[in-house]
């Protein structure tokens, strides 16, 4: 009988991958790691070249998409996977990566934890969340933005944008009484005091082009703790393509190599992992039910801010927002306001009914005064599903649409906003757009914990259907709150990796 290779087979290098690692090499689990990615990472390159393309495809038209997706470093994170994974859209942006690093090379790293009422429904208890909560935010380093350069225990915060802080002065001076609508200072992955290999943000608005000084966490970052453990393997350009039932799991890799072990942990994202089970699953004319974020973005101008002077500042989200619309435990929304002056310039330019030179000119002019909030709607707002092609039974499409109702839902949401707008003195600006599915990115649902039947998995991530299979990224998520899902996705990861470490028998040497 030939050894299985590892204990455990990890499938991806994204947040949900390595935060599965740390506990199962802790407790001294031999990991095999298998990256379609390589190790050589952003290339050295002038700032000009990282922001406008070596082909100058900054410039491009505008596609519709968010900014951060039609930088230099998105398109060249994302058009492979767009290329490879088999999986196209129809009314849906399907939207993965097979870099090192997943999609935390390109995400907008802002922090949101759920609470019990968030979890209410799921085979899990908010303790054992929040243990792994604290676990993560250790890891990868957590800051606040303020308007002082220190919080209450002195610790170094990131200074806010002076629109976002004038905006956000105002809130706090006529906040609505009755709570239903939230604004505050964003909490998001990036450092304000150095780490060993980290740099300290250095406010120069790079985020969105590779984040020069690392210090906008990445899960490559997390890649190099791991490869210090004698129980931790890493193999570059592994790309998975099928799954096999053996005396364990086989994984098969897109050069023809094979990998065993007793257990198979998926963390390719949930469009990366749904393409791997496709001929695991019994995925009928229904199709597989995908859970996204409805996505709406409302540019914003400050009268009280035209022709004041900008303040060096990250582009991340400035400040965190949330607005209830209901009574439900769901029925609210959350979003993030950003400073247009750190955002690529191209991306609204573009939008602009002038011409280029003109556009930019108006741009720079009022550029300061200038803020973008992104609104986001929990995911029973959403519609998608994904399908076999119907011919060949085996490349994927996903179909994305809206809850019935949604449109009356979302006018009346811009009819709300519009009074926050007013009372914090902003003016919306033509050009609210709703996103095309799938362009948000908060993927979740496809294979919940708890759930019965041929789609639903343990608490422990493990398919119904196949025993040994455990599923740790975005795909186990049963349902899909509003708020930022990155960090709840790595907590899962850590927690259900916990559980495998305690329960799983040390195989003996």
């Amino acid at each position: 009988m030939i050894a299985p290779d590892a204990d455990f087979i990890i499938i991806g290098s994204g947040p949900a991958g390595v935060s599965a690692a740390f506990p199962l090499i802790a407790a001294g689990r031999r990991v095999l790691m298998l990256d379609a990615g390589n190790d050589a990472g952003p290339q050295e390159e002038n700032r000009s070249v990282r922001v406008l393309g070596s082909d100058l495809e900054s410039l491009r038209g505008d596609d519709g998409s968010s900014p951060k997706l039609q930088t230099p470093a998105a398109r060249g994170i994302l058009e492979p996977f767009r290329r490879q994974s088999g999986i196209s859209g129809n009314g849906f942006t399907p939207i993965g990566s097979l870099a090192r690093g997943g999609l935390s090379n390109i995400w907008g790293a802002q922090v949101s934890y759920l609470d019990a009422e968030d979890i209410a429904d799921w085979p899990i208890d908010i303790a054992s969340l929040q243990r792994s909560y604290e676990h993560v935010a250790k890891r990868i380093g957590i800051s606040n933005n303020a308007d002082v350069a220190a919080d209450a225990a002195g610790e170094p915060v990131l200074p806010l944008g002076a629109t976002a802080a004038h905006v956000l002065r105002k809130h706090h001076a006529e906040t609505p009484a009755d709570g239903s609508f939230r604004l505050y200072p964003a909490i998001n992955a990036i450092l304000s005091q150095a780490r060993p290999g980290r740099a300290a943000c250095d406010l120069r608005g790079d985020c969105l082009y590779g984040c020069p000084s690392g210090a906008i966490y990445n899960s490559r970052q997390d890649l190099l703790l791991l490869r210090q453990s004698p129980h931790f393997r890493l193999l570059d350009n592994m790309r998975a393509v099928s799954l096999i039932r053996s005396a364990g799991w086989i994984v098969g890799t897109a050069d023809g190599s094979s990998f065993s072990a007793p257990k198979i942990i998926l963390a390719a994202g949930v469009l990366g992992t749904a393409g791997l089970l496709a001929d695991l699953l019994p995925i009928d004319e229904q199709g597989l039910r995908l859970l996204n974020s409805p996505t709406l973005a409302i540019p914003l101008l400050s009268p009280a801010r035209l022709l004041r002077p900008a303040t060096p500042t990250h582009s991340l989200a400035e400040l965190g927002l949330s607005l209830r619309y209901g009574e439900g435990a769901s029925d609210y929304v959350t979003g993030a306001i950003y400073e247009v002056g750190s955002l690529p310039a191209q991306s609204f330019i573009n939008r602009m009914p002038l011409g280029r030179r003109a556009g930019r000119a108006a741009f720079e002019t009022i550029a300061s005064s200038l803020l973008v909030a992104t609104i986001y709607y929990p995911g029973d707002q959403s519609r998608s599903y994904i399908h076999r092609d119907a011919a060949t039974g085996k490349r994927l499409t996903v179909r994305g649409g809206f809850a019935d109702g949604f449109g009356l839902r979302a006018e009346a949401l811009k009819k709300a906003l519009r009074r926050e707008w007013k009372r914090l003195g902003l003016i919306p600006l033509p050009g609210a757009s709703l996103a095309e599915p799938g362009v948000d990115a908060h993927f979740a649902g496809t294979l919940p914990m708890g759930a019965t039947g041929a789609f639903g998995t343990s608490s422990d991530g493990e398919l119904n259907l196949h025993p040994g299979l455990h599923i740790v990224d975005g795909s186990v998520i049963p349902d899909l709150s509003s708020k930022y899902i990155t960090m709840t996705i790595m907590a899962n990861a850590d927690r259900i990796a916990h559980r495998l470490a305690e329960t799983e028998a040390k195989p003996a040497l």
